[in-house]
């Protein structure tokens, strides 16, 4: 063990000082799956380890905080967070790391293999291949995905979490080593797991979708498909719930002429599981059309509020979909199906009751408990 660790008198054992790199904290008004998985698994093992998390600063925000245990130092100048953040590292600003938590909340890790030799673990929820050529302009897109292998394959030494057996298949094909990379899957938050739902539906047939609204989380294949769900079932509604700039989902509705049959919520992120709760459990579908996921927790959350999903047989989405059994997936980019598939689950009352009681029993196999059991015996494996 290393020499200089800090002493806790409390418990009279050696605590571990691990700090954590992320763009965004629990708190941020970004923050999305990625920061609530780190968020959920820390604060179970802040009774074993002192954690830090070093994020970009937000004017509304305290530069410091403690929240759930969890020390958030938030870093100014977010624009240049890839140099400030490591830079703060580097400078002993969280104090002195035993263990650096590299997570790759935003889909690229923060290279820490160049900065710091400290003992890490690298959290990778996807690897983001094809995600480049919805968010960037050729040639970035290009220059992106073929840097892209280059950089995890810095990590090649290191050890990895990820969320999904189908991302591990994707770091082992760039060259990522099998033995380093374990898949803990996220967990659900308990009110979930205990919410009763009245069992009653929304009067209208509804398909909700939570997402942030980003050209890679297929929102405009949601619509797309929705076209053609009325030409059905004219009373369905799609409801889509979410963060960030809405304007370009805007202009796609308003081409197609929805009148009221598309809703836009907009929702910030980890503050509204009450009517989260409610609006899952009242909606018929969730439709889940990302490129990719790390894994898709509110799938499970949908699951747990007796609601099944429909997505695209895409890593991540392939894992927390089981397909047939709490729900369903179809080939990406085909709309028809998409639709088709949406339609029928819509009708078929005797196959929805059964992938309703299904995604149930599935949901209550994620626990953030078990979760954080297995991310401590990674920590624990990094210091043998």
């Amino acid at each position: 063990m290393p020499a200089g660790d800090p002493q806790d008198s409390r418990l009279g054992s050696i605590v571990r000082k691990i700090v954590v790199l992320s763009h965004r904290d629990i708190k941020h008004k970004e923050a999305g799956g990625a920061s609530l998985y780190v968020h959920e698994i820390c604060k179970r093992l802040t009774q074993k380890y002192d954690f830090t998390i070093l994020s970009t600063a937000q004017g509304e925000l305290p530069s410091t905080e403690t929240v759930d245990g969890i020390k958030i130092v938030r870093v100014p100048y977010p624009r240049f967070c890839r140099l400030s953040i490591p830079s703060y590292l580097k400078l002993g600003r969280a104090g002195q790391a035993d263990l650096v938590i590299d997570n790759g909340d935003v889909g690229v890790l923060w290279l820490s293999p160049m900065f710091t030799r400290t003992r890490k673990i690298a959290i990778v929820y996807q690897v983001a291949a094809d995600i480049f050529r919805y968010e960037l302009s050729r040639p970035f897109s290009d220059i992106a995905m073929r840097v892209e292998p280059w950089v995890y394959g810095m990590y090649r030494s290191d050890s990895i979490v990820t969320c999904s057996p189908s991302t591990k298949v994707d770091l082992e094909k760039i060259g990522l080593l099998s033995k380093n990379i374990t898949v803990i899957r996220p967990g659900v938050e308990d009110s979930f797991l205990k919410f009763e739902p009245s069992g009653r539906k929304f009067d209208n047939p509804t398909i909700v979708c939570i997402s942030r609204f980003k050209r890679y989380k297929g929102l405009r294949y949601a619509t797309m498909a929705m076209k053609r769900v009325l030409e059905q079932i004219p009373s369905a509604k799609l409801i889509i719930a979410g963060n960030g700039d809405s304007s370009e989902l805007k202009r796609e509705i308003s081409k197609g002429h929805f009148g009221e049959s598309i809703e836009i919520l907009h929702r910030a992120p980890n503050t509204w599981n009450e009517e989260k709760k409610t609006l899952l459990s009242k909606s018929h579908l969730l439709l889940m059309p990302s490129v990719r996921e790390g894994y898709g927790i509110v799938v499970i959350e949908a699951n747990a509020c007796g609601t099944p999903a429909i997505g695209w047989a895409v890593p991540g989405v392939q894992d927390s979909i089981l397909d047939g059994k709490t729900g369903r997936l179809v080939p990406f980019g085909d709309v028809d199906a998409l639709a088709k598939t949406i339609t029928k689950s819509l009708s078929d009352s005797e196959t929805y009751s059964n992938l309703s009681r299904s995604a149930v029993d599935w949901a209550r196999q994620h626990s953030w408990d078990d979760s954080a059991l297995r991310f401590e015996k990674t920590i624990e494996d990094v210091f043998e």
